[in-house]
């Protein structure tokens, strides 16, 4: 087991929750740029995007989240900002297989961050906090659980062509974790109604596993173990959070629908 992984998860943690529940807007805001700046770091070193261009796709980031935060503007317009942007360099410098090597990764590595980190603001501004707790709680609580049941007990591989080292046994074990932290928070904050509450649970859990997945397929095709190192014992930013990136749209989905 890694010492280091269940060490750094300890400490964040706890933080994470505590700035959830007490930080002020300016202070989450913040958090949520700089964590899609390093996130989009690390995409840049996945895919040896050149400098130039990292540069661009940061500001475009940047520029993106604070034109939501100061005015609202519709996410319709951000990918169609992206999409411009993305292609408006190539124009001055066109090759051929350079385009093809960085234009669609550039792409989807801001749509990417960026829809995996918006819907953390949408619930800031008009759900109560205790969900994003939820959120991180029941998402993290699956992680956790598959890699320890994982590693106790895995030996049916999970999808194996794309991370070799999971397991169904694992899988199992993360929504167990998972429902049990769920049917906890939702007692003492009666978030949703009981019997949705466990689907939800089961829901986020299933898309936590795909997210996983879907980092772990974009790091084999450029034959990378890790996104970085940031994260003592987990890699980088990326690889920490895959899940959540992918979750927490359909999350912002089932507030609005609740």
């Amino acid at each position: 087991m890694n010492l280091k992984r269940v060490i750094t998860a300890l400490i964040l943690f706890p933080l994470l929750v505590l700035v959830l529940l007490k930080g002020s807007l300016f202070i989450i805001s913040f958090i949520i740029l700089l964590s899609a700046f390093l996130c989009f770091y690390e995409w840049k070193n996945l895919y040896e995007i050149p400098f130039f261009l990292w540069l661009l796709g940061e500001t475009l980031l940047i520029v993106s989240f604070l034109a939501i935060f100061s005015y609202k503007t519709s996410v319709f317009y951000i990918f169609y900002f992206f999409l411009f942007f993305s292609f408006l360099p190539h124009l001055f410098q066109y090759e051929k297989e350079e385009f093809k090597r960085i234009f669609f990764p550039f792409l989807i590595g801001l749509i990417y961050i960026f829809i995996g980190f918006y819907p953390f603001w949408e619930i800031l501004q008009t759900f109560k906090r205790e969900y994003l707790v939820y959120f991180f709680s029941v998402i993290f609580a699956n992680d956790t659980g598959a890699y320890l049941v994982g590693k106790i007990l895995g030996k049916t591989p999970f999808f194996s062509r794309i991370s070799p080292r999971k397991t169904w046994e694992g899988f199992f074990g993360g929504i167990i974790f998972a429902l049990i932290v769920a049917l906890f928070l939702n007692y003492h904050w009666s978030l949703f109604d009981e019997n949705i509450n466990f689907l939800i649970a089961l829901i986020l859990s299933f898309v936590g596993s795909i997210g996983d997945l879907l980092e772990s397929t974009f790091k084999r095709v450029v034959d990378k173990k890790d996104s970085g190192k940031i994260v003592l014992g987990h890699g980088g930013l990326l690889d920490r959070l895959d899940s959540v990136l992918l979750s927490s749209p359909l999350f912002l989905i089932i507030l609005k629908f609740k």
